[in-house]
């Protein structure tokens, strides 16, 4: 099993860098970790949708720059858990950021655009995935979240419709944004994971 050392300084936003590799490759127990890191990033980033209201093409922030900014918004708190859970040995082919519309937030009837991180079981061709979300602590499955409605997801291996499975639809990096972070994110492999300093602890409205 993972270490239980490593695991509890991951959670706890602590983690500079990414297991070793025999770390990183062993079974953890993945719900509980996804609800662990969930709580943790979302209680750790200030949410300010501001700036990509006021620019909706700004680039999207590698977890680095988000630590060092300390703000973001869904786009951010996504990309940091994806990257957070690869670098805990999470297998990247169960990870999905998906761009959904969501009732929540919004004003009544009405839907906005949001970005969330999905987590597939394995070996279950359908599945119900986890979904972590900024707006929301708790982990639920995708089937309690009737306030949201998937329109594609992506990963580092391509883009698909909604959450199905099997081949991409289309490559990764047709989503331009995403191929800026990869790039930035390449330089830094193996040793990836957000971190943020262990004294800081947001509360409030996301």
């Amino acid at each position: 099993m993972t270490s239980i050392r490593f695991l509890a300084a991951l959670l706890c936003g602590l983690l500079t860098v990414a297991a070793s590799p025999s770390a990183a490759a062993e079974p953890t127990d993945e719900p509980m970790l996804l609800a662990s890191l969930n709580v943790s990033v979302n209680h750790r980033i200030v949410y300010d949708g501001e700036p990509r209201r006021s620019d909706p093409a700004a680039p999207w922030a590698a977890p680095g720059e988000v630590r060092e900014r300390g703000s973001g918004d869904c786009v951010d708190y996504a990309v940091a858990k994806y990257f957070s859970l690869v670098a805990a040995g999470l297998p990247a082919a169960q990870l999905r950021i998906a761009y959904v519309e969501t009732q929540a937030g919004a004003p009544d009837g009405h839907r906005q655009r949001h970005m969330v991180l999905a987590w597939l079981p394995p070996g279950e061709a359908d599945g119900d995935p986890l979904i972590l979300d900024n707006l929301v602590d708790a982990v639920h499955p995708l089937s309690r979240r009737p306030d949201l409605r998937v329109l594609i997801s992506f990963n580092e291996a391509g883009i698909w419709h909604g959450l199905e499975r099997g081949a991409p639809a289309r490559d990764a990096r047709r989503i331009t944004a995403w191929a800026r972070v990869l790039d930035r994110m390449d330089s830094m492999r193996p040793a990836i994971a957000y971190s943020l300093d262990s004294t800081r602890t947001v509360t409030g409205s996301r």
